[in-house]
């Protein structure tokens, strides 16, 4: 057997070299291999099959009296190689991001941080116009590139039509950020109707689902591409009382998250969620003072979240440091919520 395991430098080293996988060996031990024997060791190609990569070897060991002491049949694997990266001499084109929801809030100062990153930024509202052109007038008054687009998430029609849109204008899609949310109104179960349920859902789960429909194919295309969504740590752990409409979109919105992130992974496409604890945006603007500050109490850093905050999280799970995350959910909380 040591005479045999110099087929593995072999087959290793020559034949088929760097990258290849030893799936199977037969051997014949025909005579015995002694102290001071000089062996040669050989393999000649008796078969191969393209499909599948393989090379069926004949192995031979002969001693130095051109002897044969070892006689084998080797199954060999060649695996894929990784294309070598190839440093573009061309000027690189600067990222194209759809921020959804951002007239205001996290959305808002998600899509001016990104464009202090060189991003160009298609800011996506509903109902929202001056909002919208007033971060718009922020960016480009700052050197950065962006331009506001209406659209109703809840209309495939309307996400597709601001999709094409963005890369008539852009030329591409490089990334997503999915912010669109809906009003919390906390609500008794038993007065609760569908919906309101419902409309919780449409907004944050169907509305994420027409906007990754609509950007897979260019980020197909060009076999990678990322998407965030703006999750909530109400659906972590013990939810808010009276918050079962937002709380179940918002786990719905993770869980689809983790799904795409299995199947598109494999595409160079990414998939994550970034869920906040409270934060000092309008969306709190109904919830009692007396509720605020206690959520700062129960918070380690004693602090509620900023936009900046999130923003800061979000361009990080966009960025290149970020390659290696999928299926994730980063929270941001000052430590309200540990998992």
């Amino acid at each position: 057997m040591l005479g045999a395991s110099f087929i593995s430098t072999l087959i290793g080293k020559h034949i088929p070299g760097d990258g290849a996988l030893w799936v199977s060996q037969s051997f014949e031990f025909l005579l015995p291999v002694r102290i001071g024997d000089t062996l040669t060791i050989s393999a000649k190609i008796i078969e191969k099959y393209d499909t599948q990569r393989m090379l069926v070897l004949e192995t031979d060991i002969v001693n130095q009296h051109k002897q044969t002491v070892v006689r084998g049949v080797a199954k060999v694997k060649k695996m894929e190689q990784a294309e070598p990266v190839v440093e573009s001499t061309d000027t690189p084109v600067a990222p194209v991001v759809i921020v959804v929801g951002a007239s205001r809030g996290i959305g808002a100062q998600t899509a001016i941080q990104l464009a202090g990153a060189g991003y160009r930024v298609a800011v996506v509202y509903s109902k929202d116009k001056s909002g919208a052109d007033e971060v718009v007038a922020t960016i480009t008054s700052q050197g950065g590139q962006a331009s506001g687009y209406c659209a109703d998430v809840r209309d495939s029609v309307a996400v597709a039509g601001m999709v094409t849109a963005v890369i008539r204008q852009y030329g591409t899609v490089t990334d997503l950020v999915f912010g669109a949310t809906s009003k919390i109104i906390a609500t008794d179960f038993g007065s609760l109707t569908w919906p309101d349920m419902a409309s919780h859902l449409d907004i944050q789960v169907k509305g994420a689902f027409h906007c990754i429909q609509n950007v897979l194919p260019e980020f197909c295309q060009n076999k990678r591409g990322s998407v965030v969504v703006l999750g909530s740590v109400a659906a972590d752990g013990t939810p808010p009382l009276k918050w079962a409409g937002y709380t179940a979109s918002k786990a719905a919105l993770v869980s689809l998250v983790k799904s795409l992130a299995v199947e598109y992974g494999p595409q160079g496409i990414r998939f994550n969620a970034v869920s906040p604890g409270m934060t000092d945006t309008g969306l709190i603007a109904d919830i009692p003072e007396k509720a605020r500050m206690l959520a700062k109490m129960q918070t380690p850093l004693r602090r509620l979240a900023q936009c900046e905050d999130i923003a800061g999280t979000i361009a990080f799970l966009l960025s290149p440091a970020a390659r290696h995350i999928t299926g994730e959910t980063i929270r941001v909380n000052g430590g309200q919520v540990m998992l």
